[in-house]
Order: C-alpha cells, then structure tokens, then sequence
C-alpha cells in the first residue's frame, strides 16, 4: 500500500473529469482515474506523471453497482484509504416529454 492521500475519479474524461485529476495531482494526490474506456485514459496518466504525480488508469462502467463497489475495494486495498472521490458521471438518456 502507498502512504499518501488517494482522490478517485470516476467520470474522468477528456474535460471536466480530466481538469479534476490534474488539480488533485498538482496538489499531491496519487490520482485514480476510470472511465468506461479505460484505455482512453493513458494521456492523462501520461501527463500526470510526466509532471511529477503518480495516477493509476482504469475501466469502469459506473452504471453498474456491483462493479463500482469491487473497484474501490480494488483501490483501498490495493493503493490506498480513498480520500476524495469524484463521481462525474453523466448520461444521455432519450425519452419524450409528451
């Protein structure tokens, strides 16, 4: 286990959730950042260890309860006590108003 603060990012993706992850990496945070396309997220990673951080990329579909329960149990076992979670998660569901 590392011993150092953990923000989790779930919803971390090319905007809003990325700029997230960035801000708890400059200010120290290991960064655990998912998405549904996991593998979408290796820039970001990329980027915060360039600069200095430590981030762990993972995929996650956050629509899906028991998923989202063994991942952060995978992460505070694996990483760490999370500190600060992020749940960014959007959706766009259609359906008609009349």
């Amino acid at each position: 286990m590392i011993n150092k603060e953990v923000a989790l990012i779930i919803g971390a993706g090319d905007s809003l959730g990325s700029a997230v992850a960035r801000v708890f990496a400059q200010n120290n945070f290991i960064t655990v950042v998912a998405r549904r396309n996991g593998d979408q997220l290796s820039p970001l990673k990329e980027e915060i260890e360039k600069n200095g951080g430590k981030c762990f990329a993972y995929s996650l579909d956050a629509r899906k309860e028991e998923d989202v329960i063994n991942f952060i149990n995978k992460i505070e076992t694996e990483i760490g006590e999370i500190n600060v979670a992020v749940y960014n998660i959007g959706a766009n569901i259609r359906f008609n108003i009349f």
